[in-house]
C-alpha cells in the first residue's frame, strides 16, 4: 500500500500574507479578549501569554527554513509551501477557541436560565462548570498563540526568503509541476 503526500502549495504574494497575518492577528485578539472578559481567566495570564508568543515567534522564524519550500514553475512564478502542522494547529486552537468562547457565553449571559432550561441538568457533566472552563480556555489558549505564533514567524521567514530570491541573493532549485498546482 503507497500514500500520495498532498501538499497545499500556493503562489507568493507579498500583500496577501501580510493581510492574512493581520486578519488571523485580529481574530487571535479578539479570542484572547473574549478569554479574559467573557469566560473570566485572571488578567496575570498575560504575561504567560506574551511570553509563550514571543518564544514561539522567535523559535518559528528561526527554524522555519526546515519546514519551508519554495518552488518555482516555467513562468517564473514562485511558490511556497508552508507544510502543514503550523496551519493545522492555529485552525484547530481557533475552532476550539470559537467553540469554548461560544459555551462560555451561554454560561455567562445564563440563556439556559432565560430559556427555562435547568443549568444543572444541562451541565452536570462539568461540575464546577466556570471554573473548567476557564482551565480548559488557558489551554486552548496556549495552542491558540502558539499556532498564531508558528505562522508568524514562518511568514516572516518566508517573506524574507522571498525577497532575496526577487533579488536575485537566493536560488530556486526545486521546479513546481503543473499538475501539482
Amino acid at each position: 500500500m503507497r500514500f500520495k503526500s498532498v501538499r497545499q502549495v500556493q503562489k507568493i504574494n507579498k500583500r496577501k500574507v501580510i493581510i492574512h497575518s493581520v486578519i488571523q492577528f485580529v481574530l487571535t485578539l479578539l479570542l484572547l479578549f473574549s478569554s479574559f472578559f467573557i469566560i473570566g481567566v485572571p488578567i496575570g495570564f498575560i504575561v504567560p501569554y506574551v511570553a509563550l508568543f514571543i518564544v514561539v515567534l522567535y523559535l518559528s522564524n528561526k527554524y522555519a527554513d526546515k519546514t519551508l519550500r519554495f518552488y518555482k514553475n516555467k513562468e517564473g512564478l514562485i511558490f511556497v509551501d508552508l507544510g502543514w502542522f503550523s496551519n493545522f494547529s492555529y485552525i484547530l486552537a481557533t475552532v476550539t477557541r470559537l467553540i469554548i468562547t461560544s459555551l462560555g457565553m451561554i454560561i455567562r449571559f445564563e440563556i439556559p436560565e432565560k430559556i427555562g432550561i435547568e443549568p444543572g441538568f444541562t451541565f452536570s457533566l462539568f461540575g464546577e462548570t466556570l471554573a473548567m472552563f476557564i482551565v480548559v480556555t488557558i489551554i486552548f489558549d496556549f495552542l491558540l498563540i502558539y499556532g498564531k505564533a508558528a505562522l508568524a514567524g514562518m511568514h516572516k521567514r518566508m517573506l524574507t526568503h522571498y525577497k532575496l530570491i526577487l533579488s536575485g541573493k537566493e536560488i530556486i532549485k526545486e521546479e513546481i509541476n503543473e499538475e501539482s498546482k
